[in-house]
């Protein structure tokens, strides 16, 4: 073999071993493509359960003049479909609960010393509640944050039950009569919710609604007996004004639930402090504002009736926030022990007697359903503002005492009442480290004007009637407002997502 193809040789070998280990590279290990994210998608269609508690004024105006509080239990079912756009969530939902929400009010007027007695009995009852909203809010991950608005339609039942008598030294008589009606009332709702996806296409919920029921006159059947003589009611009708607050806990079971390419992604939070997640904190402040009884303005004394009221106030904070970017929205639910109060007391001359009134009012407790809507200005400082609803457990004292010639007076009057107001409200939040933050509000409270039924004792010296017996009163539409500064400290859990599995 000459030198040439010797040459030419080892050349081929050179070749055919290079050419061998590129294919042996090839059939060699290569790095993993990127796996797409999971993320939990809300979209799709959900069923679920519902259980919860009520409760709400319900003003009977004109004759019978009652003011009572209904309360009670609901438990139900819902099943709605949402539809998620990056971040955002929109839906509607359908809900039917069977409800036991009902109070009564029992009236006493008079006593045998003073030659007459009433007594009166007003009963509401709200038996089943169905509601058909819109829902809106942000997700973040597992937690979808939002805020409802829609129709409901209730079922309810009303009845009432009337006696009186008079005698000596008036001339005698008796009267009884009672009826009962029910009615079907449309409402406009609005709420705040939050949801939490556990896993397996499971989620559970927690929300608060408002619905306002408005003025209506219920229709009433029933019979009455004067003196013995016994006719039927005819078209009789009560005028009943009504509000009801309801908080809900519930479970879904979402058709879907993972998304690994979603055709829009949700917005990731900013860098820094993630917001996202439940929270409860403590907090405490000072309550300022004004209470009117109306009923009692005298021109002669335009503040007759008007005092200021204020105190401090304490209590705890629940809530739930999502944050996307820098936005951040959430649901915020407080409940506060209050010292706010106020009194007067206001004298008035008319001739040879006097009328002295001593006013008192006391929030007992207050609590505050709102949603927040706030950004992050700064890593660790939110901005926000606030909005929703409040209603405040209050007690109204009245004393009125009447001195003049042959006549001493004196009506002891309390009356007890929910109040439901509306609140905005703006504040800051600062995270301090850890799962830690501290916040300070100012919220505005504008109460809805509530009417209240005042019972208590009157003392007459008036010859000849001299004595004790029952009192009660109604009056009209007490209007009132209220200004909190609030500071308080949270504690977020900020929960690491679960791992999921492929949509089914």
């Amino acid at each position: 073999m000459n030198h040439l193809s010797r040459t030419t040789l080892a050349a081929a070998a050179i070749s055919l071993g290079s050419l061998s280990a590129g294919f042996a590279a090839d059939l060699g290990p290569r790095p993993a493509a990127a796996i797409a994210p999971a993320l939990y998608d809300w979209s799709g269609v959900y069923i679920g359960m519902h259980a919860g508690y009520g409760g709400g004024m319900k003003d009977w105006t004109g004759v019978l003049g009652a003011d009572l509080t209904a309360k009670g239990f609901l438990a139900g079912g819902q099943i709605g479909i949402n539809k998620q756009i990056g971040s955002l969530v929109f839906g509607l939902e359908l809900d039917g609960s069977w409800a036991d929400i009902g109070g009564s009010q029992l009236l006493l007027n008079g006593g045998p010393p003073l030659g007459f007695q009433t007594e009166a009995t007003a009963r509401s009852k709200i038996n089943g509640l169905v509601t058909f909203t819109g829902r809106a809010g942000l997700a973040a991950d597992r937690w979808f944050v939002y805020a409802k608005g829609g129709l409901a339609v209730a079922q309810e039942k009303h009845s009432f039950s009337f006696s009186s008598s008079s005698f000596a030294p008036l001339a005698p008589s008796s009267e009884m009569a009672s009826g009962s009606g029910s009615e079907h009332r449309w409402a406009p709702i609005v709420g705040f919710g939050t949801e939490y996806a556990l896993g397996n296409n499971w989620s559970v919920k927690a929300e608060y609604n408002y619905v306002h029921l408005g003025t209506r006159t219920a229709g009433l059947t029933g019979t009455a007996n004067v003196n013995g003589v016994v006719t039927p009611l005819g078209a009789a009708g009560a005028s009943i004004e009504q509000a009801l607050h309801l908080g809900k806990i519930g479970v879904n079971y979402r058709f879907g639930g993972i998304q690994t390419d979603p055709t829009l992604a949700p917005v990731k939070a900013a860098p820094g402090y993630n917001w996202s997640g439940a929270y409860v904190g403590v907090q405490g402040g000072y309550g300022f504002g004004h209470a009117e009884w109306p009923d009692l303005f005298n021109p002669a004394n335009p503040q007759t009736g008007k005092y200021d009221a204020n105190g401090w106030l304490a209590g705890g904070t629940v809530g739930v926030n999502a944050q996307a970017g820098t936005l951040v929205f959430g649901v915020e639910g407080e409940w506060m022990w209050t010292g706010i109060k106020g009194s007067q007391t206001a004298v008035l001359n008319f001739g040879a007697t006097t009328q002295t009134f001593d006013f008192e009012t006391k929030v007992n407790w207050l609590a505050i359903a709102a949603a927040r809507a706030g950004f992050v200005t700064a890593d660790r400082l939110m901005v926000y503002g606030k909005a929703g609803v409040a209603l405040a457990d209050e007690r109204h004292t009245l004393t009125d005492t009447r001195i003049g010639p042959n006549l001493s007076a004196v009506f002891n009057l309390e009356a007890k009442a929910l109040h439901t107001g509306v609140v905005a409200g703006a504040g800051v939040e600062y995270a301090l480290g850890g799962n830690w933050s501290a916040k300070f509000e100012y919220d505005y409270i504008k109460m809805l004007a509530q009417n209240l039924t005042a019972t208590g004792v009157r003392n007459i010296n008036a010859p000849p009637i001299v004595g004790s017996g029952a009192s009660s009163t109604q009056f009209d539409k007490m209007p009132q407002d209220l200004h909190l500064i609030k500071f308080g400290v949270n504690y977020h859990f900020n929960p690491t997502p679960v791992a999921v599995s492929a949509r089914y």
